[in-house]
């Protein structure tokens, strides 16, 4: 099995999956090593890429609350309880533009946010907010708006999305931490994101259960794959449990110098191939 994340690692700085990747899963696949995505895109926007590739996949999303096929057959989903969700957004009043609380749902409701501003901080950062984000924007068809973000839970969520400044996000990480210290029988974890050439970090409060790595662990047992059969590649700190989990672990050339000096092996960067130059050395 390869597991493979898709932003900077299958996806190059373009959005794009380069021919010599796709020529190279394609070989691995028809040698019978199934390919997973593992990203921490929600279905919805993982699926446009992954059908980028010519044969088909399952999809592990949402770092790991999700495992559905491209045909959207659901193997797995854990939501974020409702209580859970009420308790991170009661911690995190003043970053509300960067907050979007996603539902497992399509059209509008998928992604929902708050319009309104609350306080000073709030006006002075709005323009750096979600809510003005090209993401958004582009996806204005399933975004919801509310005065009141609180009032958006309508049932259990499928995460709580934080995305912004790469400062800003760091200081919502270690509010949501310092609470998870405080209030340990709360079921969820923060799992992070970070692109430093871009001053951007994403933040995704999930299900305690959920990571890229348990994800992997479960859909390996559910198809009869051990540990170390299986290739995974990443590129980022939310790619590291499953990392750990892998037998053969392959870091992106473009990642952190904190996920290199883990000691695994490191390939190109995305811009370069780095998947299919780590496929061609481990798996064919």
């Amino acid at each position: 099995m390869i597991a493979i994340d898709l932003d900077g690692t299958l996806l190059n700085s373009k959005k794009q999956i380069s021919q010599a990747d796709v020529e190279a899963l394609q070989a691995a696949y028809d040698l019978g090593v199934e390919v997973v995505p593992v990203t921490g895109r929600n279905y919805s926007f993982a699926l446009p890429v992954v059908e980028m590739l010519p044969f088909d996949v399952p999809l592990v999303t949402t770092n790991g609350a999700v495992i559905r096929s491209r045909r959207g057959e659901t193997f797995m989903r854990t939501l974020l309880p409702l209580e859970v969700a009420r308790h991170i957004l009661d911690a995190t009043p003043e970053f509300r533009p960067y907050t979007v609380v996603v539902y497992d749902q399509a059209g509008p409701g998928h992604l929902r946010i708050q319009d309104g501003l609350n306080d000073e901080r709030e006006a002075t950062t709005i323009s750096a907010g979600v809510a003005n984000s090209l993401w958004l924007k582009r996806n204005e068809a399933m975004v919801q708006r509310f005065a009141n973000l609180a009032s958006a839970l309508d049932g259990e969520p499928l995460e709580i999305l934080f995305t912004g400044p790469m400062e800003i996000v760091g200081e919502i990480g270690k509010r949501l931490n310092i609470r998870l210290r405080g209030e340990a029988s709360l079921p969820y974890r923060v799992l992070r994101t970070e692109y430093p050439k871009r001053d951007f970090a994403i933040l995704d409060a999930i299900h305690a259960h959920c990571s890229k790595g348990t994800a992997l662990e479960h859909w390996s047992r559910c198809r009869g794959i051990e540990a170390t059969e299986i290739m995974a590649i990443g590129d980022n700190y939310n790619d590291l449990e499953m990392l750990h989990f892998a037998g053969v672990p392959v870091v992106m050339g473009n990642a952190d110098e904190s996920l290199k000096a883990q000691g695994w092996p490191v390939t190109l960067d995305c811009d370069s191939s780095g998947v299919a130059h780590a496929v061609r050395q481990f798996v064919l």
